[in-house]
C-alpha cells in the first residue's frame, strides 16, 4: 500500500497501475478487502477498462507474475506479450506527451522533431500518439505534409497485420 501511495504521487496512470498489478500478483482471494481498498485508492487514475479488469480480480487468486495488467512500472509482475506493441514500448501517458510535443514541433516548423515523432510512431506502433496529434492538427485546420499520410498508411497496415 505504501508503494501504491508513492505511485499516486507520480504523474500519469502507469506508475499506479504498475504498483496495483504488483499488489494483485501477490495477494489472493483471502486478501480481497486489501485489494478492494487499494483499487479504491487508485480508481481515479486508471482507465475504465483497467478498473474493470482489477475489479474482476479482487476476489480471485493472485494474478500470474506475467499478466496484461502489469506495466513497466511493475516491480514484481511483468507485462504479458499479449498486450499491444505500443503498450509494451510506451505508455498511454508517454503517447499523450509525445503527441503534445509533436503539435509544438509542427507549429514551430521543426521538421527534425516531426520526423522523430513519426519515426517513433511507426517503430513503436504508437497509433495513440499519432492519432492524438493528427486529430488536433486537423481540428486546427493544419494541412498535413505527405509524410504524415504515409505514416498513417503504415500504421494502418501494422494494425491489420496484428
Amino acid at each position: 500500500m505504501a508503494r501504491l501511495r508513492a505511485a499516486l504521487e507520480l504523474a500519469g496512470a502507469d506508475p499506479v497501475q504498475g504498483a496495483l498489478a504488483d499488489l494483485f500478483s501477490r495477494f489472493g482471494a483471502p486478501h480481497a478487502a486489501l485489494k478492494r481498498s487499494a483499487l479504491e485508492l487508485a480508481k481515479k487514475r486508471l482507465s475504465a477498462h483497467a478498473v474493470r479488469w482489477f475489479e474482476a480480480q479482487t476476489g480471485q487468486a493472485p494474478l500470474p507474475a506475467i499478466n496484461p495488467l502489469a506495466t513497466r512500472w511493475s516491480v514484481l509482475a511483468h507485462p504479458s506479450a499479449d498486450i499491444s506493441t505500443r503498450a509494451r514500448r510506451c505508455s498511454a501517458d508517454d503517447s499523450r506527451l509525445l503527441a503534445g510535443q509533436a503539435l509544438l514541433a509542427f507549429e514551430a516548423g521543426d521538421a527534425t522533431a516531426q520526423n522523430e515523432f513519426l519515426h517513433h510512431c511507426v517503430t513503436c506502433h504508437d497509433n495513440l500518439a499519432f492519432m492524438l496529434a493528427r486529430r488536433a492538427l486537423r481540428k486546427s485546420g493544419a494541412v498535413l505534409p505527405d509524410d504524415w499520410e504515409a505514416v498513417s498508411l503504415q500504421l494502418e497496415q501494422l494494425r491489420e497485420a496484428t
